[in-house]
């Protein structure tokens, strides 16, 4: 009987049992983010849309092939009258009508088009491929920002997480410098004014530990919501500050992060499209010549069978050439000119906005590298002070204010390092967006 009961408390045991947290690097983390991300997702639709413009383009080139067919009921007859003493030359004898429908009448045709000369066609077709490689390249820089979005908000989360851990930390201290405090002060060592001190202290960290927690965990639900993770979900993140990339040695040249950038390669791209737009409206001044095959069947009977029936084969061209179309043309014409040089204009104005960004964010990577070193030497300098002081206050030579202010301009520094590494990071990661270069 104990047996079976205790086969029951472990399996209760197992079921209440809270599940554990499941860990994600940064590189788990960015590959949810490259399969569910929504931004992504519509800039995929945007490459298959342009697979479908591509095929569209290349059948207007190639012959269609149309079948017809048709069934009449006659629901009453048709006559011809003709004079037949007339017709053969033997007097007027009256008109005779002739029955000449039947109650069943069919026909078929089939007929193949051909365009054999279209400007529209052969500018149609490679307008399809440029927007097929411009949406490649949005996509591309679409992957871009968002991975190095990804990347930031990965590390801000560890950040905050390091934040409400050292919060944490400090409360836990306080806690049991106020412990330690409640003992003497029940022995008679210190007075009830440094125990309420040690007590202030303790109760002034919690609603900041509480805040630091909150942020951490709201952290998380952004992380969720951008790789798909659903929200339910108890999540942790695996890395640290650890290591950072090293600074670059100087800026790259200006002309090689062109090369690179996929946005500022798709706006070339786009300037070729438009340039493929104009010359298509100029083309629509010029003939379009189509030539055509059709086979025709009809018959025509009063049962349900095929009889008097006829085949026709016929064959030719159609030319078709705008002489006035009202102006409209002209104003296509123009539109598309205007596009055109809209885009250059962007081209033109994205280039200064390229090389501002990558001066500016390069400055920021250095500031932020060099903000490291100093913050590390305030970090290892505050760590000695607030280890003095919590010695000597434990022997009684330090004050409560005393300790706290240590045990402030602790945290500060602590928190102050890992925001340069990590505003380092983040300049690292803008760094590799600007340049072209995210991995």
């Amino acid at each position: 009987m104990l047996k079976y009961i205790s086969l029951i408390f472990s399996f209760t045991f197992i079921l209440i049992r809270p599940a554990a947290a499941d860990t994600y690097d940064l590189e788990r983390f960015l590959s949810l983010v490259r399969d569910n991300s929504k931004q992504l997702q519509l800039a995929v639709k945007e490459k298959e849309l342009a697979k479908v413009n591509k095929r569209q383009a290349i059948s207007t080139a190639l012959p269609r092939v149309a079948l017809q067919a048709d069934y009449t009921r006659n629901l009453t007859d048709y006559y011809m009258y003709a004079d037949l003493g007339e017709l053969f030359g033997g007097g007027d004898d009256g008109a005779v009508k002739f029955k000449v429908n039947r109650t069943n009448e069919y026909s078929a045709n089939i007929a193949l088009q051909q365009t054999l000369f279209s400007p529209s066609v052969g500018s149609a077709i490679k307008a399809a491929r440029q927007y097929q490689k411009l949406t490649d390249l949005a996509y591309e820089a679409n992957e871009q920002g968002v991975i190095s979005a990804a990347k930031s908000m990965f590390y801000q989360t560890l950040l905050l997480e390091k934040f409400w851990k050292i919060s944490k930390s400090a409360e836990e201290n306080a806690k049991d410098n106020y412990d330690n405090m409640s003992m003497k002060f029940d022995n008679g060592v210190v007075s009830e004014f440094e125990l309420l001190q040690a007590e202030v202290r303790w109760k002034n960290i919690i609603p900041e530990t509480a805040k630091a927690r909150r942020n951490y965990e709201m952290a998380l639900n952004n992380l969720r919501n951008l790789s798909g993770i659903p929200v339910d979900t108890s999540i942790e993140l695996e890395g640290d500050f650890d290591e950072y990339p090293p600074m670059p040695d100087n800026m790259m040249p200006f002309e090689s992060v062109l090369r690179q950038r996929p946005d500022f390669n798709a706006l070339l791209w786009e300037e070729k499209l438009r340039s493929t737009n104009l010359s298509a409206k100029k083309s629509a001044f010029l003939p379009t010549l189509t030539g055509s095959f059709v086979y025709a069947y009809s018959a025509q009977s009063d049962y349900w069978k095929l009889e008097q029936d006829n085949g026709l084969l016929m064959a030719g061209v159609n030319l078709s050439i705008p002489i006035y179309t009202g102006g409209y043309l002209s104003s296509e014409v123009q539109r598309a000119r205007i596009e055109l040089n809209k885009t250059q204009v962007s081209i033109d104005t994205n280039r200064e906005q390229i090389y501002n960004e990558v001066s500016n964010i390069y400055l920021q990577l250095k500031e932020a590298h060099q903000r490291i070193a100093s913050a590390e030497a305030t970090l290892k300098a505050a760590e000695k002070a607030f280890q003095i002081a919590e010695t000597t206050a434990q022997n009684g030579l330090a004050t409560q204010l005393q300790l706290k202010d240590a045990r402030l301009g602790f945290d500060q520094a602590t928190m102050n390092y890992y925001a340069a590494i990590f505003d380092y990071l983040n300049a690292t990661f803008q760094w590799e967006r600007v340049t072209g270069r995210v991995e």
